[in-house]
This record gives structure tokens, C-alpha cells and sequence, in this order.
């Protein structure tokens, strides 16, 4: 019994933003690419700007049971092989990735899913 309060004393005192899901933002799969299998999504760029995701910053997405750190980047030479890579393509909307990989297919999602978005709060994440 004392370990059980112990740790709901803990966790009561964690931030909030460790225990918030409204840091999570939805991204509606409008288009899975033929191809690669490159999720394309509703999000737009000035979207993810207010949300504090620009060029060059990483940021967690999420996918039922799957988690994903993602490099927002401009070309998907900005990854390593195999990485998560988000670009905004050609109609100014988020495109989530796999450098030489198949982002849809490896998480099992279809168009008309919805995705989550969440900025990392620690600079330190954002660091390759």
C-alpha cells in the first residue's frame, strides 16, 4: 500500500506537459503516395510554424501504438537511411516519410487516418 501512494505521489508531481495529451495536435492522412508510401496530411506549413515546428526541428508524431521522432527538412538526404523525415511538398502540406523506406506501410496507416503532431519542448531534442 505504501508503494502504491509513493507512486501516485510521484507521478502527481510530474509537469504537465509529461501528462497532457493536448500537446497533441491532429494531422488528417489526405493521400498515402503510391510509391514510397509518403504520408501526406492536411497540416500546412504556417500551421506547423504556430505550433513551434519549422525547417530544421525535430518533432514526435503518433500513430495508434507507434511513436516516431521526425526531422522536419527540406530533401530526404537531410536523414540517414531508414530515418523519419517530414517535408512540406509542393502544395505547402506536411508529408511524413521514411528516407528509402515505406512511412504508411511500416505503421499501417490509410488515407482518412489521423495522425498526432507534438513539438518537442527541449531543445535538446531537436539535436541530431
Amino acid at each position: 500500500m505504501k508503494r502504491i501512494l509513493l507512486a501516485l505521489c510521484a507521478v502527481s508531481i510530474l509537469p504537465t506537459t509529461l501528462l497532457s495529451e493536448s500537446d497533441w495536435f491532429p494531422a488528417v492522412v489526405v493521400m498515402i503516395e503510391e510509391e514510397y508510401a509518403n504520408i501526406d496530411t492536411d497540416l500546412t506549413a504556417p500551421q506547423l510554424a504556430e505550433k513551434g515546428i519549422v525547417h530544421g526541428k525535430r518533432f514526435n508524431a503518433r500513430f495508434k501504438d507507434h511513436r516516431m521522432n521526425v526531422f522536419l527538412g527540406k530533401d530526404y538526404s537531410d536523414v540517414e537511411r531508414d530515418e523519419w523525415v517530414a517535408l512540406i511538398e509542393q502544395a505547402g502540406n506536411l508529408q511524413i516519410a521514411i528516407s528509402f523506406g515505406h512511412a504508411a506501410t511500416k505503421i499501417n496507416c490509410a488515407k482518412g487516418d489521423t495522425v498526432y503532431i507534438q513539438e518537442l519542448g527541449n531543445p535538446e531534442d531537436n539535436k541530431d
